[in-house]
C-alpha cells in the first residue's frame, strides 16, 4: 500500500487546543506562556501550545528538580498537585502521579529525561515520531510529522486494520494512523533521555485480583465515581449531562444532583417514528427528582446518521462515528443554549460494566463449570442459541492461545468471502471480519493477512493471556477514541464533555473485579448496581435493556444514497488499493434494500474516507 502525504492537518488552530514538543530541545528553543501557566521547563525543554486551552485543561508545575504538566481532566487541587508533583519530583516515584483523579496525559520533563504517562483509557494519547537523537511529541499525529519532518503519510496498513479487524489492536500495535508517528497508548509509558535514548512500557498492568469480591469493588467504584462527578460539579459554571434512559448516563445525572444546589438540565435524543424506548425511561426517571430538568432535542431527517457529513473528518483521525455528526451538533447547540461548559456522559460505561462474552472462558474450569452452565443458558434463551452450543464455544475458547486465534485471523483475511457473523462467534479472542472483508483487494487482503501472522511469533502483551481482558481494554480504548472525538466537535460550541466512567480510579474500581463478576445474567451491570445503592433510584439500576437505534442507519442511508456512492466512487482508499469500492457498493445496495449489512464496518471506512480528504496529501 501506497500514499502520498500531506501538508496540513485541517486544524483550526484558532480554536482546537494541541502541543507539540522536542526533546533533547533544540538549540534556541524558546520559552513559551500560555494563560494558564508556564509550560517550559528552566532546564530546557521547550514545548509549544496553541489553541484556546479551557480552564483546568493545561496544568503545570516547576520546581528546580525539573516541571510536571498534565493535559485533560486532572481534577487534583491547587495544594495537593503542587505537593505531590514535588513529592513525585524529589522521590523520582513518577508513576504516584496517575493517581490524581480524571484523565489526563502527564509530562515530566527534568535535566537527563522527558517522562510521558497517558491515561489509562487512552482518552489523551500521545504521538511521537523518533529522529537520530531526538524525538518529537504533540497530541496531534499529523501534527508530529510535520513538526519532525520527513513526510507525512497515511499509514495505510493502519487504517486498513482499524477498518476490517477493529478488535485486534496486536496488528498495528503502537502505529498511529500517520506513518512513522507512533502512538503511546492505554496505560502506557514513554522515557526520552538526555542522549536521546526512547523507550516505551506499560506502567501498570490492570489485571483483576482472584480473591476482591463484588461488595469490595462496589464501594471503591462509588468511591471513585462519587469524587470524580463532585470534583467536576464544584469546578462547573453551568453543569448538564446526558439522561437518554440508559444506565450509566442517568446514574451519573443523580451524582450530581447532590453536588449542586441548582436544577440540573439533562438531555435526551428522540426522533419520532423509530422503535427505540429511551425517552420513555428517561420521563419515568425525571419525574422521580424535582431538581431534573429534562430537555428533549428533537431530531429531524435531516439529523438522521450519514446527513450532514461535510466538514466531519477535520479531528486529527478517523470517526468512525462521523457518519452521525448531524446529530452530534445539533444535541450540542441545544446543551450550548442552557449555558453549559462541563457536560457529563457515560461513555465508557458498557466497556467496563458490561463483561465481553469471552468472560465464559475463565469458567471453563474445575469449580466454574455450574456457574458456566447457568450462565450459558441464560444467554443462549435470550440469544436464540443452545445452551450447550454455548458452553462448547466457551470451552474451545478456553484452549485457545492467542497465536491460534491470530492464525485464524489470517487465513479468514485470505478467503475472498466471510459469513455474516452469529452471536456465538463473540464467544472469542475477538469477532472475526464478516463480510466486509469482500471489501478489500486482493493485495491488501494478503498485507493484512501477512500482518497478522507477524504479529504471532512476536511477544503478547501483558493482558492478552486471558480473551476477555483483550476485549474489554479494546472496548475501553474505543470509547476513549469515541470522547475524544467528541470534545473535538464540542469545543466549537464552547462545552467541554467529560466522561467520568473514563477516569484513571472508576478503571481501577472495576477491572481489578474478575470478569465474571461483572457478568451475573439476566442482571444487567451488577456492579454498577451494587455501588450506587442507595445513591441512585432502584429503578434506574434495574433496567435491563438498552436503547436500539439501528432501524436509523437504514432510515438515513435511503436518503444519503447519492451523497455515499460519490464517496465510493471517488474514493482514496480505493486509490490507494486498499479497497473494491464495488464491492461496498454492493454491501450498500444490500442495506438500501433494509437487508442485512456491516454498518459499523462502513462507518468505520467512512470515517477514514472523511479523514483523507481533510488534508491535501502530497
Amino acid at each position: 500500500m501506497s500514499a502520498p502525504n500531506a501538508a496540513d492537518n485541517g486544524i483550526d488552530r484558532r480554536c482546537h487546543p494541541e502541543f507539540t514538543g522536542v526533546f533533547p530541545p533544540l538549540p534556541g528553543s524558546p520559552t513559551l506562556v500560555t494563560g494558564e501557566a508556564d509550560l517550559v521547563s528552566p532546564l530546557g525543554s521547550a514545548l509549544r501550545a496553541v489553541g484556546r486551552w479551557r480552564e483546568g485543561e493545561l496544568r503545570s508545575f516547576q520546581c528546580a528538580e525539573g516541571s510536571v504538566i498534565t493535559v485533560g481532566q486532572c481534577l487534583a487541587e491547587e495544594r495537593e498537585f503542587r505537593q505531590d508533583a514535588q513529592r513525585a519530583l524529589a522521590t523520582d516515584r513518577l508513576a504516584s502521579l496517575t493517581r490524581w483523579t480524571g484523565s489526563y496525559l502527564c509530562l515530566v520533563v527534568r535535566p537527563g529525561d522527558l517522562t510521558a504517562f497517558a491515561d489509562l483509557a487512552g482518552q489523551y494519547p500521545l504521538y511521537f515520531r523518533r529522529r537520530p537523537g531526538r524525538t518529537w511529541i504533540g497530541s496531534r499525529p499529523t501534527t508530529v510529522a510535520g513538526a519532525a519532518g520527513g513526510g507525512c503519510r497515511p499509514d495505510l496498513q493502519v487504517l486498513a486494520a482499524q477498518v476490517f479487524c477493529p478488535g485486534v489492536p496486536l496488528l498495528p500495535g503502537n502505529r498511529s494512523v500517520v506513518a512513522g508517528v507512533e502512538q503511546l497508548g492505554a496505560g502506557q509509558a514513554l522515557r526520552i533521555t538526555a542522549e536521546g535514548k526512547c523507550t516505551q512500557w506499560e506502567y501498570e498492568t490492570l489485571l483483576p485480583d482472584a480473591d476482591a469480591s463484588l461488595a469490595e469493588r462496589a464501594e471503591a467504584l462509588r468511591g471513585a465515581l462519587v469524587e470524580s462527578v463532585g470534583r467536576r460539579a464544584a469546578r462547573a459554571g453551568t453543569l448538564t449531562a446526558d439522561f437518554s434512559g440508559g444506565l450509566d448516563s442517568t446514574s451519573l445525572a443523580f451524582l450530581a444532583l447532590d453536588r449542586g444546589t441548582e436544577p440540573l438540565p439533562v438531555f435526551a435524543y428522540h426522533r419520532s417514528g423509530v422503535a427505540c424506548d429511551d425517552l420513555d425511561y428517561a420521563r419515568r426517571y425525571a419525574r422521580l427528582d424535582e431538581r431534573l430538568r429534562l430537555e428533549v432535542v428533537t431530531g429531524t431527517p435531516g439529523t438522521l446518521p450519514y446527513q450532514g457529513m461535510e466538514g466531519a473528518g477535520r479531528n486529527g483521525e478517523p470517526d468512525p462515528a462521523a457518519v452521525g455528526t448531524a446529530r452530534t451538533r445539533l444535541r450540542l447547540q441545544r446543551i450550548a443554549q442552557h449555558g453549559g461548559d462541563v457536560h457529563l456522559g457515560g461513555e465508557g460505561g458498557d466497556a467496563l460494566l458490561s463483561a465481553p462474552p469471552s468472560y465464559l472462558a475463565g469458567l471453563a474450569r474445575p469449580g466454574g463449570l455450574r456457574t458456566l452452565g447457568r450462565h450459558s443458558h441464560v444467554l443462549a434463551r435470550s440469544r436464540h442459541a443452545s445452551p450447550l452450543k454455548v458452553m462448547g464455544s466457551a470451552v474451545r475458547l478456553a484452549r485457545t492461545p492467542l497465536a491460534t486465534a491470530l492464525r485464524r485471523t489470517a487465513n479468514l483475511l485470505e478467503r475472498p468471502e466471510a459469513p455474516d457473523p452469529h452471536w456465538l462467534d463473540t464467544v472469542s479472542w475477538w469477532l472475526a471480519p464478516g463480510p466486509e472483508v469482500t471489501w478489500l483487494t486482493n493485495s491488501s487482503r494478503r498485507e493484512l493477512s501477512q500482518l497478522a501472522r507477524s504479529r504471532i511469533s512476536s511477544d503478547a502483551e501483558p493482558l492478552s493471556t486471558q480473551p476477555d481482558l483483550h476485549t474489554t481494554r479494546h472496548e475501553l480504548r474505543t470509547s476513549a477514541s469515541a470522547q475524544r472525538q467528541l470534545d473535538h466537535i464540542a469545543a466549537d460550541f464552547g462545552i467541554w464533555p467529560q466522561a467520568p466512567f473514563l477516569d484513571n480510579d472508576v478503571i481501577r474500581a472495576c477491572l481489578r473485579l474478575p470478569a465474571h463478576l461483572r457478568a451475573d445474567p439476566p442482571l444487567f451491570k451488577p456492579l454498577l448496581g451494587a455501588a450506587l445503592s442507595g445513591a441512585v433510584p432502584t429503578p434506574v439500576l434495574t433496567r435491563r435493556t438498552k436503547g436500539d437505534y439501528s432501524d436509523e442507519d437504514y432510515q438515513g442511508i435511503r436518503l444519503a444514497s447519492t451523497a455515499l456512492r460519490e464517496v465510493l466512487d471517488t474514493s482514496h482508499l480505493a486509490g490507494f488499493g486498499v479497497i473494491d469500492p464495488d464491492a461496498v457498493a454492493a454491501s450498500l445496495d444490500r442495506a438500501l434494500m433494509g437487508l442485512r449489512a456491516p454498518f459499523p464496518a462502513l462507518n468505520r471506512l467512512l470515517g477514514v474516507e472523511l479523514w483523507l480528504r481533510s488534508a491535501p496529501w502530497h
